[in-house]
């Protein structure tokens, strides 16, 4: 599955509506919504790739379980490669205007996410926004040295869900 798989999921279901505290039954793979932010992009990743991502330890999809998930350097993308990355998932931390966001991008600096009441599930710009973190829905293996590689550094192969998603995974020392 790619990046522009999730993507096309998502824009399936423009101009739903959006609740705050939406309870989106995950395993629903035809739930129209309502949506909030998280159940939206939670729903998402899981009928596109099968992952129970962005869950709170009760299994609720929640902005805050995203920021954590998005934290986590397994996950992380940097945000300038995230608006061209389609299918990343940008993650707004709560500041003084409110809670949490989360939204998955287009690739084209977009989103397509469940922006809030007024607006319900729509694309809309990503670049230019407030936005803290971002991550890709991808698992990373445990480190595989190269074959032929002396210098005594391996790499993350991502497996399964980063094919298509275009991550550079950075070298980092050999584990014993």
């Amino acid at each position: 599955m790619t990046g522009q798989e999730l993507v096309r999921r998502a824009s399936a279901h423009l101009g739903q509506a959006y609740q705050l505290g939406a309870a989106a039954d995950l395993e629903d793979p035809d739930y129209a919504g309502p949506w909030d932010c998280a159940d939206f992009v939670s729903w998402c990743v899981y009928q596109t790739h099968g992952l129970k991502l962005g869950l709170t330890v009760a299994g609720h999809p929640y902005s805050g379980a995203w920021i954590r998930w998005a934290e986590d350097p397994a996950n992380a993308i940097d945000l300038e490669a995230a608006y061209d990355t389609p299918g990343a998932i940008l993650v707004r931390r709560p500041h003084h205007y409110g809670s949490g966001h989360v939204a998955i991008s287009d690739g084209q600096g977009g989103t397509v996410e469940a922006r809030g009441q007024r607006y319900g599930v729509v694309r809309a710009r990503g670049r230019g926004r407030v936005w803290d973190l971002a991550g890709l829905p991808v698992r990373a293996e445990p480190p595989a040295v190269l074959q032929g590689a002396d210098s005594g550094r391996s790499f993350s192969r991502c497996a399964g869900l980063g094919e298509g998603y275009g991550r550079t995974v950075s070298p980092h020392p050999a584990q014993d």
